[in-house]
């Protein structure tokens, strides 16, 4: 089995900094899931996956939505908790060879993001698939997903994986409006311990990109330039990142 570099997860993406509008039912099926673990097919609270013969959530939406931060978070607080998984981005995968996925059946979770990534490749495609009937058979593993394709989008070439991955629970990430993106802004802010006046915000929310990945990296940028320069975000420090004038 070939293993994957070592990941650092963001420490910042966790349930708490997760604005939810919308999405409150996957959210809690997550914090049931992570508190459940490692004997989770005896919570009264996930009967709906007891019953499933894979038991599989597939998180639906498009890029930004927010399905990376939800798998982080379930990963931290099973790190927390010292409960064995392990989560992988598919967007990596042709670094890895498929053997990667020999063993992960004995695992508690398997946290596997952007699973679109490898539609249409014929040998990660089948990797895959066999993962999945061996999670089937231990009944012991549940297996966490992001996907941009549903399980019957054409571009996974195999049938029998279409088949599997339609078998679990699937839940579509609705992406935040106006109000959720700034809440979600000055929540991070205020994890990070940085002094955001709602002129700087404003003008952070106004003149940058609109998805929230990408407003998340600009206060990362922001917050590296506050401490540098030792000031209060200001508009005039967002203006300076942005290269405006």
């Amino acid at each position: 089995m070939q293993l994957p570099l070592p990941v650092t997860l963001p420490v910042d993406e966790n349930f708490d900094s997760f604005v939810g509008d919308g999405n409150e039912e996957i959210v809690t099926l997550l914090t049931d899931i992570v508190d459940a673990l490692p004997s989770w097919r005896h919570s009264s609270s996930l009967g709906q996956l007891v019953s499933l013969k894979l038991p599989l959530v597939t998180l639906l939406g498009a890029s930004s939505a927010g399905k990376s931060h939800l798998l982080f978070a379930a990963c931290h607080q099973l790190a927390n908790k010292q409960v064995n998984h392990l989560y992988l981005n598919l967007n990596d995968y042709q670094a890895w060879s498929h053997d990667i996925f020999d063993g992960l059946e004995n695992l508690s979770l398997i946290a596997l993001d952007n699973v679109h990534a490898i539609a249409g490749d014929a040998e990660w495609e089948e990797a895959l698939f066999d993962l999945l009937n061996r999670v089937v058979e231990t009944q012991d593993t549940l297996v966490l997903c992001t996907s941009h394709l549903g399980p019957s989008n054409p571009a996974f070439s195999l049938p029998d994986l279409r088949s599997r991955l339609a078998w679990g629970v699937i839940y579509h990430i609705n992406p935040l409006g106006d109000d959720g993106r700034e809440r979600a802004v000055r929540l991070r802010a205020l994890e990070r311990g940085l002094k955001l006046s709602n002129q700087a915000l404003n003008f952070l929310l106004h003149h940058s990109e609109r998805d929230l990945k990408s407003l998340m990296t600009l206060l990362g940028r922001l917050d590296t330039r506050s401490l540098q320069e030792q000031k209060r975000l200001s508009v005039a420090m967002v203006k300076r990142e942005l290269g405006i004038q």
